[in-house]
């Protein structure tokens, strides 16, 4: 009988498509393969903005707080100005109304001065008077006792005390009401002038936020402007890329059942390096079905479909970018 050796071809092309199947699928009940890579990140402003200086270029290397570009706004300096304004308005206002207000107190107290200084004046002619009188009527009938007329000076007299009294407690009254509303004028001017000055203070934090910086270390991929241009509001600006893999795109194949969770963390392998291991954790996945890219196929004529699961890295993770991964899922207990 003569030997066939399809018989033996057949077993082994069996084994090789079950192996290649394998190998398309890139994965096992808890592993498959992703794809290291790079998420830029676009910069903007929330606000109409005009370039200052540029400090970077395309290709530029920048780290994490560095300054890419400096810009300004024209409502900033516009508010800046007119708050400034009101402040000079408001003292100027202030201390013309407290010299006005001076000026009455020192009407009042001259007035004051005046009538009183004419009612002590009748009191020292009244006093000269009775003071005559009595010593003329010393002189000619001796010690008597104190005729009527000296009773009415002394009650005259006591009536224009009385009298210079009032004027000076009214004028007193007076001035204090200057006073109160002087003291009221203070913290009239003194409130404005804080509100102004606080909102000077929140335009230079605002001019301080008119600084862009680098979020990440990077290169510039894009500058999106040029020098003294005018930029509305959330314009792309700036794009950054980073020097190191960022996150992982793995794909799960169609025919696998690979159970994930969002906030899951994997294990990260390099699948050429798997010395170099690092952690991630599952931020998203696409339910869509899309083409494996070449990087993970055996065989790039063969096309194979999977799902794309999303992984964040850490900063420093030792991969390289584009590199093949190899992601594990923690056992089943």
């Amino acid at each position: 009988m003569k030997f066939n050796i399809l018989y033996l071809l057949f077993p082994a092309a069996l084994l090789a498509c079950f192996w290649i199947a394998r190998d398309f699928q890139g994965q096992s009940g808890n592993s498959f393969f992703g794809i290291a890579e790079t998420e830029s990140r676009t910069l903007n402003f929330d606000h109409d903005i005009a370039v200052r200086e540029i400090r970077v270029q395309i290709g530029s290397l920048v780290k994490k707080g560095d300054t890419l570009a400096i810009f300004t706004r024209a409502d900033l300096n516009k508010s800046e100005v007119e708050r400034r304004s009101e402040i000079t308005r408001t003292e100027t206002e202030r201390a013309s109304e407290h010299a006005v207000l001076e000026k009455e107190k020192e009407l009042v107290a001259a007035s004051v001065r005046t009538k009183t200084g004419e009612l002590k004046a009748q009191i020292r002619v009244l006093r000269t008077e009775d003071s005559l009188k009595t010593a003329f009527r010393k002189n000619i009938y001796g010690d008597l006792p104190a005729a009527p007329e000296s009773k009415l000076a002394a009650e005259e007299t006591s009536a224009l005390q009385k009298q210079i009294a009032d004027l000076e407690s009214e004028a007193r009254e007076e001035i204090r009401l200057l006073e109160s509303r002087q003291s009221a004028l203070r913290n009239v001017a003194g409130s404005k002038t804080a509100f102004s000055r606080a909102e000077i203070g929140f335009i230079e934090t605002e001019r301080g936020r008119l600084l862009l910086i680098a979020p990440i270390d990077g290169y510039v991929e894009n500058v999106f402007f040029g020098p003294n241009a005018l930029i509305p509001a959330h314009n792309d600006l700036i794009k950054i890329n980073p020097l190191t893999p960022n996150r992982i795109i793995g794909f799960i194949h169609e025919t696998a059942e690979v159970p994930f969770s969002i906030g899951q963390e994997v294990e990260l392998a390099s699948a050429a390096r798997p010395g170099i291991k690092s952690r991630g954790t599952i931020v998203g996945s696409n339910p869509k079905m899309s083409e494996l890219p070449l990087r993970l196929r055996k065989f790039i004529e063969v096309h194979s479909w999977g799902r794309e699961v999303y992984i964040s890295l850490p900063e420093n993770n030792g991969f390289y970018i584009s590199e093949k991964i190899t992601i594990t899922l923690p056992a089943v207990q």
